[in-house]
């Protein structure tokens, strides 16, 4: 059945501009427009449109005063009030006759148009429900319990603040606690759908079930609400401190009497409404983990806490693990890198498996650079892979085998002629402050790959052999000239004396002096 709407506005231009505004709305709808309180109670009356769009102020009546006015037993529009006073007493009164919204002046077109739709399809959806209902309930409890989710999802999915309207509104549908009292946030579905199930009529079964299961085990609870987010998962906000018996309770009566996997995700405790926005993304984020892994426990919040992106393997330290094939470190890589995309970065599988690929993009593109070999593109293989994977695990597996199986295929003469042509640096350049870092960014390569390679191809670690190759400088030096010293040590690289010294002894279990004259 189509809707009405009526349009209710003394001033001309005003009017025009609402008209204007609501008919760019796609939805099939009769628009009636007045501009006198009179003479719209009447065509209100004769009409009966289902949405009153009303300014506060009219000829004849106040805007609330029509609200009022129309209604009946049978008869329960939504009304929208337009006003120019922000005053308490008009909010409250608002509330108290059941007003749908209210719009202070001045407001953006898309503002209006926004708070119209969403009251229009708020309409529709209630009459969708009022059909399928068997149960005798009335035109305005349905709409306060629609209405209800609605604000509430919206501070899930939104930053709010506690204004004194939305506390009203809180008191009206009797949960003014979520201002009062600390509370903890839930988010819930079957198992493996991190992004939300498919629409189907076997996955609209599961979400009932669940939330009859849900709604069962917390009838008894007080300050305790549950609803949907709009992915159909079931988010649960309670006040009660024995958040871990609760969640673990719904976990195995669903799983006992459903058969099917269950994931859940709490957040951390929160103290004030306004944190009612980060509670649920901290909500959704255990609970997007928890739905990929194997593991059967729930996952809370507080577990990811430690998490920090700037420590998740970068691609050219991952290519130096490849390199010198250093599989426990690949796979340790590997596993950091995902759950860290998962929890930081994936908003869905799409964004999981996106970060996956510019990933090991990265690694071909440092790991061509480093070898100096040109790299085939991801095989397609792997892609199709990453589609295929259900948890984090199939995720690791993947992406570490890939990686490991590149590290086999890595031409073993390519380390060779880098740690050459490290060595032949430091054979010219021994004498200067020269450093592991500096030599690693003359090669373009990572100074950890350095550093491991040139151990396992000359035997020596970097410092052992630069030191190695200054000492057999100045034994020469010692033998074959008459400089001082102080002198040999400063052109070997030594600016302290005392530490060529020490490190002169170290090697030949002599002194510079001593190694001069043959004692």
């Amino acid at each position: 059945m189509k809707l009405k709407l009526i349009l209710i506005e003394d001033e001309p231009d005003s009017l025009l501009g609402m008209k204007t505004a609501v008919e760019t709305i796609d939805m099939e709808f009769t628009l009636l427009t007045s501009n006198h309180g009179e003479e719209a109670l009447a065509l209100i009356r004769e009409e009966r449109p289902d949405l009153i769009v009303t300014d506060i102020m009219l000829p004849g009546m106040t805007g609330l005063d029509l609200a009022e006015r129309v209604r009946d037993g049978e008869y329960q529009p939504k009304v929208i009030i337009v006003s120019g006073y922000n005053e308490f007493e008009y909010a409250r009164r608002s509330i108290r006759i059941g007003v749908a919204d209210y719009l202070l002046k001045p407001y953006s077109t898309e503002e209006f148009i926004t708070k119209v739709h969403k009251s229009m399809s708020m309409i529709v959806e209630e009459n969708e429900q009022l059909r399928s209902m068997k149960q005798q309930r009335t035109f305005a409890e349905i709409g306060n319990r629609s209405m209800r989710d609605e604000y509430l999802i919206d501070f899930c999915l939104k930053k709010a603040v506690l204004e004194e309207h939305i506390y009203q509104r809180l008191c009206l549908w009797d949960i003014e606690w979520l201002a009062n009292q600390s509370y903890t946030l839930f988010v819930m579905d079957a198992k493996g759908y991190p992004d939300g199930k498919p629409v189907a009529r076997e996955f609209a079964l599961q979400t009932f079930a669940i939330g009859n299961i849900v709604q069962e085990l917390i009838r008894a609870r007080t300050r305790t609400i549950l609803f949907k987010d709009p992915k159909n998962r079931w988010v649960l906000i309670t006040g009660t401190d024995e958040t871990e018996q609760l969640s673990g309770m719904i976990a195995e009566h669903i799983e006992k009497y459903q058969k099917f996997p269950f994931s859940i995700g709490m957040s951390t405790r929160k103290s004030a409404f306004e944190h009612l926005h980060s509670a649920y993304q901290e909500a959704l984020t255990a609970f997007r983990i928890q739905s990929l892994s194997t593991a059967l426990e729930y996952w809370t919040d507080d577990r990811t806490a430690d998490l920090n992106p700037e420590d998740t393997v970068s691609p050219d330290k991952m290519s130096a693990w490849i390199c010198v094939q250093e599989d426990r470190m690949i796979e340790q890589g590997v596993r950091d890198f995902i759950r860290k995309t998962v929890l930081l970065d994936g908003k869905s599988r799409e964004d999981v498996v996106r970060q996956m690929l510019n990933y090991l993009s990265e690694i071909h593109v440092h790991l061509s650079e480093v070898t100096s070999k040109e790299l085939v593109e991801i095989p397609m293989k792997v892609w199709e892979s990453f589609d295929a994977c259900q948890t984090l695990e199939e995720y690791e597996i993947v992406l570490g085998d890939y990686l490991k199986n590149l590290a086999k295929d890595m031409a073993p003469q390519k380390t060779n002629a880098i740690i050459e042509r490290a060595v032949q640096i430091i054979a010219t350049r021994y004498m200067e402050d020269l450093s592991l870092q500096i030599i690693a960014a003359e090669l373009s390569i990572h100074p950890v790959w350095l550093s491991q390679s040139f151990k396992k191809e000359t035997g020596q670690t970097y410092m052992d052999f630069l030191t190695e190759t200054r000492i057999e400088k100045a034994k020469a030096l010692l033998r074959e000239t008459s400089m001082k010293v102080y002198e040999i040590a400063e052109s070997v690289g030594y600016q302290d004396l005392q530490h060529f010294g020490s490190q002169f002894k170290k090697r030949t279990g002599q002194t510079p002096k001593e190694y001069r004259y043959g004692k």
